[in-house]
């Protein structure tokens, strides 16, 4: 793991209060990102540094059978007040999943282990209090800034009616999210950057299961939903809220790349590149018994594919190639050309789905070009897909864009690559022939926010 020093923001704590930690604030980003906060009406009240107190009322929600306070809500009041009371100390410093940010400017909090003794039963409003030791506080923050994780017990205690209720030890660990990105080189991730990996891909595949009311859309994907399951639904539910163009925008380009596909004479080959969780594969290879599908990703989604595959009838494994590789860092067009399976003279449709906008500038180009140099067949072809450059840039004017990007954030997946001219771009990248498509043409659409989204198909000549 990296130890980078990370330099101490130069914020006062009253700047931070303001800013970042004061009670209003955190209040809703919690109850936003924890529903069952909001229809307990938990709250925060107090915040100072190194220190937090939360109210859980005593209303029907938070009761048990008895009248009095359940007490797995006891414990989750004591999850976010000690969380937040730790957080207080990483002054300046946003909460990934809580705060709008980037995997380089934020920490990641999570709870490790706790241990609550409840001493008696609780008939009034809940007070829970956190109060970070100063020495221990110090001790803290050193660590985090000096770029080391921090393993912290904090104790919360819990007051009704002026008596002691429970006394929550709480343990929790937190370090730079930028941490949590493997190395170059690395072929086994941490649980949490699988976990964060899988959520976006889950996300996908949760929108390709949903229906769509525009008649240009007539994909069906069998297998989304078992690929999605329910956190897969439940992502995809909250983005399309702040978002409900983005369902039909996954299905178009799904549709889209399934045309691009059968346009191909006599297809041979399809390479997936950053294939997640699309089971195009294996709907299309029910159909095309003389392709090979090449699907590649990092090691965490290659093996959540062969676990979601496990479970489906038939997985054609003899025509699938599962290879993992990291884009940023291995030489994705050698680990293709050197693979005894893949030749490069054959009609090969190479897909770059949902991608772009992740990787930076360089980082796009060097696929690209890997790409090209793969293409040794007339009929073979790229397909990619663009996002606005005022959408990755953030600067778009569009609320429900805006939303949408921050939502993406929380689940760390921030946009950084973006275009206003694909073709252009393409082109300068070495593709001879580009034709692309604007999602708002393609599905007849006057809404604006489906043009902030581009579908390019490529050749090399």
């Amino acid at each position: 793991m990296s130890t980078q020093t990370i330099a101490t923001p130069r914020m006062t704590w009253e700047q931070d209060y303001e800013q970042r930690v004061n009670p209003e604030l955190m209040t809703g980003l919690l109850r936003t990102a924890i529903p069952v906060l909001e229809n307990s009406d938990w709250r925060i009240e107090k915040v100072e540094d190194g220190f937090c107190q939360s109210v859980l009322p005593l209303n029907s929600p938070t009761t048990n059978q008895h009248g009095t306070h359940q007490a797995a809500l006891i414990s989750l009041s004591a999850d976010y007040a000690g969380g937040l009371a730790l957080a207080t100390l990483l002054r300046g410093i946003p909460l990934a999943g809580v705060h709008q940010c980037h995997d380089d400017d934020s920490a990641s909090l999570w709870l490790a282990g706790m241990n609550v003794k409840y001493k008696s039963p609780s008939s009034g409003h809940l007070t829970g209090i956190c109060r970070i030791d100063p020495a221990k506080a110090e001790a803290i923050r050193r660590r985090y800034f000096s770029g080391r994780r921090v393993l912290a017990t904090l104790e919360v205690h819990f007051y009704s009616n002026d008596d002691l209720v429970a006394v929550a030890e709480m343990k929790y660990f937190a370090q730079p999210t930028i941490q949590l990105t493997p190395a170059p080189g690395t072929r086994t991730h941490s649980a949490l950057f699988s976990h964060k990996l899988k959520a976006s891909a889950r996300m996908i595949v949760g929108l390709r299961a949903k229906k769509s009311n525009n008649s240009r859309l007539t994909i069906h994907c069998p297998d989304a939903a078992l690929s999605a399951g329910p956190h897969g639904k439940l992502l995809a539910a909250r983005l399309q809220v702040a978002l409900p163009q983005l369902a039909d925008m996954v299905l178009a380009r799904t549709q889209h790349i399934d045309e691009t596909l059968n346009s191909i004479v006599d297809l041979k080959q399809v390479v997936m590149l950053g294939a997640g969780l699309d089971m195009r594969s294996l709907r299309q290879a029910a159909v095309r018994p003389d392709v090979t599908f090449f699907e590649i990703d990092l090691p965490a989604m290659i093996a959540e594919r062969k676990r979601i595959t496990a479970m489906l009838p038939d997985d054609f494994a003899e025509r699938r190639v599962l290879l993992d590789a990291d884009f940023r860092h291995d030489d994705v067009q050698m680990l293709v050309r050197n693979h005894p399976r893949f030749n490069p003279e054959l009609p090969t449709l190479f897909i770059y789905e949902g991608c772009s906008m992740y990787f930076t500038e360089q980082e796009n180009l060097r696929m690209v070009q890997s790409v090209r140099s793969l293409m040794e067949h007339p009929q073979s072809c790229l397909w990619c897909d663009f996002v606005g450059l005022d959408v990755a840039s953030g600067r778009t004017n569009n609320q429900n864009i805006a939303a949408f990007l921050e939502g993406m954030e929380k689940l760390g997946e921030s946009f950084v690559f973006g275009l206003d001219d694909p073709s252009d771009w393409l082109n300068e990248a070495g593709l001879g022939l580009v034709d692309t498509t604007r999602c708002g043409d393609y599905l007849h659409e006057a809404d604006m926010v489906f043009n902030t989204y581009s579908f390019a198909v490529a050749k090399r000549w």
